[in-house]
């Protein structure tokens, strides 16, 4: 993770009134927390220290250290051992409530999404593919395996099994978005069933995606069918735990 020094607290344009009948620990919380979500502190940025806010707003370091808590546990900032407090990385929240694929998942956050091709091939259907959605032994599928950016960052790798597609490597260039390929070939999903797994890093996974091997990922498996009812997808999807969450939307009727 690139780090960048925030030399001084007269570097953020953060502001404390005394006379608000705002707690002060509140205000130094909402104050780092837009600082935040605007862009003007960026993953990976170095947080003043408590005593820097306690000396620079001659206000108590138990009352910095409430607002640095609830920033710590609402995800805004990370600490770490002998290193001090950085700004952590951007979560990205992935509501489960409708069918989406990830380019257009970044777009609507207004990321930059990015892919590499790790593998391009016809291979035969696995055999707990060909179970999973009743295809003949024979059967062969379209493997397209790739790392998956946002703004740049390795963020996930998604293994992708296509039934009756063709693609090759330039229509992927021109079109990276999977799901916009399909629709311009006619091809339209309509449902898809996902499951959700916490797995360990492999090695390759590790060295692709940036982190350690054996850590945290989360691991979706989604099959796809068209409107006609017509198994399209099969892909196992893996991103980085401390960048991406699942929010389910529940209702009790």
């Amino acid at each position: 993770m690139k780090v960048f020094s925030v030399m001084s607290l007269r570097d953020l344009p953060l502001h404390v009134d005394k006379d608000s009948p705002v707690p002060i620990y509140v205000q130094i919380y909402q104050g780092m927390m837009a600082l935040i979500a605007s862009g003007s502190l960026q993953p990976g940025d170095v947080i003043p220290s408590e005593t820097d806010f306690s000396r620079h707003f001659s206000i108590s370091p138990m009352t910095v250290r409430q607002a640095m808590t609830e920033l710590v546990n609402q995800g805004y900032i990370c600490r770490e051992r002998g290193r001090g407090s950085f700004v952590a990385p951007r979560q990205l929240d992935h509501p489960l409530d409708r069918m989406v694929g990830f380019s257009e998942d970044m777009h609507s956050r207004h990321f930059i999404p990015g892919s590499k091709v790790l593998l391009l091939e016809t291979v035969p259907a696995p055999p707990e593919i060909a179970q999973a959605v009743h295809l003949p032994e024979a059967a062969r599928l379209l493997r397209l395996k790739r790392v998956r950016y946002a703004n740049h960052e390795a963020v996930g790798i998604h293994d992708a099994y296509l039934h009756n597609i063709r693609i090759v490597e330039d229509d992927l260039q021109r079109t990276p978005s999977l799901y916009m390929l399909l629709a311009q070939r006619g091809v339209v999903l309509a449902q898809a069933v996902d499951t959700i797994d916490a797995v360990p890093a492999t090695e390759e996974a590790a060295e692709l995606l940036h982190v350690s091997p054996g850590a945290p990922l989360l691991q979706t498996t989604r099959i796809s069918w068209d409107t006609e009812g017509r198994f399209v997808e099969y892909v196992v999807a893996q991103y980085r735990a401390d960048l991406y969450h699942y929010r389910i939307r529940l209702r009790r009727s």
